[in-house]
C-alpha cells in the first residue's frame, strides 16, 4: 500500500487560490498517477502528478496533467465529468466504512458524492456542499494543465486534532477523450476498469 503525505501549512489561511497554486507548483509532488492496472486494454495515460497540503479548514489537492489537451464539455456540478479530462480523490471517513468521491474536469466541475460502494449507500453532495469546494484551473499550454482544489475539512468530517491519516486514492481518466484511459496512484487488483474500490486506497498522512 503506499502512502503520501500532507503538509501542513499554517500561513495560508486568506491566501487566494492563485496564490497558493503558485506556492504548491514549487512543492514535492505528493504521488504520480501512473498506474495502469489495466495496461492491456488501455496502455497508455498523460502524465499525472498530485500535491497535497491543508490548513486548519481547507485540504488542497494540485493535480498536474502533461500530454492531454484539456477536454471539458460538461459545465454543471454532478454531471459525469469522467467522461471528460477527469482527474479524481477518493477519500475514506474515519472508520473506513464510508468514503467521498471528488471528481473535476479542468474547468473545474465537480461531481461528488459519499457512499459505501459504487451503487450502496449514495448520497450526491449538494449545492451547497458544492459551492464549498474551492476551484483554480490553469492550462499552461495546449496539453498541459493544472488543477487546485480545496476541500474544507469539515466536508469530509476530518478533525485534525484527532486523526493523523486517512484512506485515499487519486486517479485520471477519460471515458470520451480521445485517449481512453483509467490511471490510480494505488494499484488496483481488478478484471476491468473500476475505481470505487476502498480496499485498494492507499494512505493519506497529516
Amino acid at each position: 500500500m503506499k502512502r503520501t503525505r500532507s503538509i501542513y501549512q499554517a500561513a495560508w489561511q486568506g491566501l487566494s487560490l492563485s496564490k497558493i497554486d503558485q506556492l504548491m507548483a514549487a512543492m514535492p509532488m505528493a504521488g504520480k498517477i501512473d498506474t495502469l492496472n489495466w495496461v492491456e486494454q488501455y496502455p497508455a495515460a498523460p502524465q499525472t502528478n498530485f500535491t497535497l497540503a491543508h490548513t486548519d479548514e481547507i485540504l488542497y489537492v494540485r493535480f498536474e496533467v502533461k500530454g492531454e489537451v484539456p477536454l471539458a464539455t460538461k459545465t454543471h456540478d454532478l454531471e459525469l465529468v469522467n467522461e471528460d479530462a477527469c482527474v479524481e480523490m477518493f477519500i475514506a471517513n474515519q472508520d473506513n466504512t464510508h468514503y467521498w468521491n471528488f471528481e473535476f474536469n479542468p474547468a473545474g466541475v465537480c461531481n461528488a458524492s459519499h457512499r459505501k460502494e459504487r451503487k450502496v449507500d449514495v448520497v450526491r453532495l449538494n449545492a451547497e456542499q458544492l459551492s464549498s469546494i474551492q476551484r483554480y484551473g490553469h492550462q499552461l499550454c495546449a496539453a498541459h494543465w493544472t488543477l487546485l482544489v480545496g476541500i474544507p475539512l469539515a466536508l469530509i468530517d476530518l478533525d485534525l486534532n484527532k486523526e493523523h491519516s486517512r484512506r485515499a486514492n487519486f486517479y485520471k481518466c477519460g471515458d470520451k477523450t480521445p485517449m481512453k484511459h483509467y490511471a490510480s496512484w494505488n494499484p488496483i487488483e481488478a478484471p476491468a476498469p473500476a475505481f470505487h474500490l476502498p480496499e485498494y486506497f492507499g494512505e493519506l498522512q497529516f
